[in-house]
């Protein structure tokens, strides 16, 4: 990958999340829908948007205009969430709906530390083993597979123990 620019999608990439995040804020403050659902919704994004951006989006990170842009996102996402373990609202079974709140920063610091140790271990840009994940021209190598499913493992399990 060449590019090291920002480009359009990565404003509709950040828009749409932002969005989704304004949405569920304007749902909760206006009782637009019930709690229930902006539980599983604030779930989803807290969950299922980094764990997205690490599969599909990843190339984009190289750049590091993009990266900071994220990371920033990630901070203010744990601020703004951290806000809501304390609102009786979001509890849930096992604890609230707001526990997974270091997702987008802890995959933007596994990504920056995965891509840095396949540059130095391969002298190759950190590539995600998955099928539908964006290719280099060039085939996976060990530390691709190696990296993807520790990466994985961290954003499904480790990072929900935290």
């Amino acid at each position: 990958m060449n590019e090291t620019r920002i480009d359009k999608i990565d404003y509709v990439v950040v828009a749409l999340y932002i969005l989704i995040g304004a949405f569920i804020w304007v749902s909760y403050e206006f009782s637009l829908l019930r709690q229930e659902n902006i539980n599983m919704i604030l779930l989803a994004l807290t969950f299922g948007g980094p764990f997205s951006l690490f599969l599909m989006y990843y190339k984009r990170l190289r750049i590091p205009t993009v990266s900071l842009i994220w990371f920033v996102l990630g901070i203010s996402q744990w601020y703004f969430v951290e806000q809501l373990k304390s609102n009786p609202d979001f509890n849930s079974a096992i604890g609230t709906f707001a526990d997974y709140d270091l997702n987008l920063l802890a995959m933007i610091i596994i990504f920056t530390v995965f891509r840095t140790l396949s540059l130095l271990t391969t002298k190759q840009e950190f590539m995600m083993a998955t099928w539908f994940s964006p290719k280099d021209n060039r085939k996976l190598n060990p530390i691709d597979y190696i990296l993807t499913f520790a990466g994985l493992i961290i954003l499904t399990i480790v990072m929900t123990e935290i």
